[in-house]
């Protein structure tokens, strides 16, 4: 496994716009970051988790 920091695509849970961020990497995973939509800038919740040795994202609103 990579210890590289993975690109993710995150989809805004209030404008519903998709864009990539550059992940945490798998050794610090799971992990939540507190984050703002580069696109409506409305604040969220990021999770990260590994699925299938892969860093996966999904967000929530705050």
């Amino acid at each position: 496994m990579s210890d590289l920091s993975p690109d993710c695509t995150v989809t805004c849970p209030s404008c519903f716009e998709s864009f990539t961020i550059p992940g945490p990497a798998p050794s610090e995973v799971p992990t939540e970051w507190d984050y703002d939509c580069e696109v409506c800038c409305r604040p969220m919740l990021i999770r990260f988790d590994l699925v299938d040795g892969e860093v996966m994202a999904e967000a929530e609103p705050i």
